[in-house]
């Protein structure tokens, strides 16, 4: 098991310091991999999230078939040190499913936290979405070439397994009225649509203080 995780430049890597080092503890306690992606890896020809695809289609590249990744943004913090992901998540998917993914508590399909089983197909399909130009600047990135792709091919929604328990390996702070958010317990928080850095850091101060923290969707 590898969990991958890219975060370009190295004051972006302190300033996420603490989600950081929440994954490679976290990867410590049950003898996984963690795999942090650098500046090696970025494609200055497009907004810097596309660059998790070459990322994730490298490691892929250098992993055996049926080897599970879970590939989780550098804005997500780890708040259950002893959830497994192979106990919890990969015991769920189906054997004929290589993608994991949840509908995320705006109800999108999210790629933020998502658990792949590396295959011919795993491989082939982040190198098409990575051929998604025309989506290059969508405020979704590589999220929107994600979904595009398996909304319009059967062979690839065939392929990928996506649940609405959020809360299980994707959850939020915010959302909408009556979507799961974010507890005390789960495996982890991804602070999506935040940008403001020193925010994430007093959220995350927040749980570590025992509270539970909200945001409201429309701020």
């Amino acid at each position: 098991m590898k969990l991958l995780t890219l975060a370009i430049g190295e004051d972006f890597r302190k300033s996420l310091s603490k989600a950081l080092e929440s994954k490679k503890d976290y990867c410590e306690v049950h003898d996984y991999e963690f795999v942090l992606g650098d500046e090696k890896f970025w494609d200055r020809e497009r907004p810097i999230p596309w660059s998790k695809i070459p990322f994730l289609l490298h490691v892929l590249n250098n992993s055996s078939d049926g080897e599970f990744i879970f590939m989780s943004d550098a804005d997500v913090y780890i708040t259950n040190l002893e959830f497994d992901i192979e106990e919890s998540i990969v015991s769920l998917l189906l054997e004929e499913k290589d993608l994991f993914m949840t509908i995320d508590s705006c109800g999108h399909i999210n790629d933020g936290n998502i658990l792949i089983r590396n295959s011919e197909w795993s491989r082939d399909f982040w190198k098409r979405v990575y051929e998604q130009t025309d989506l290059l600047y969508h405020p979704w990135w590589e999220n929107a070439a994600v979904i595009k792709l398996i909304e319009t091919n059967k062979s690839d929604l065939d392929k990928v397994q996506i649940t609405s328990n959020c809360r299980l390996f994707n959850a939020y702070i915010q959302g909408l009225e009556g979507m799961p958010l974010w507890q005390p317990g789960d495996f982890l928080v991804h602070f999506a649509g935040i940008y403001d850095v020193k925010r994430m850091n007093y959220y995350i101060d927040q749980i570590e203080e025992g509270k539970i923290p909200r945001k409201n969707i429309w701020e």
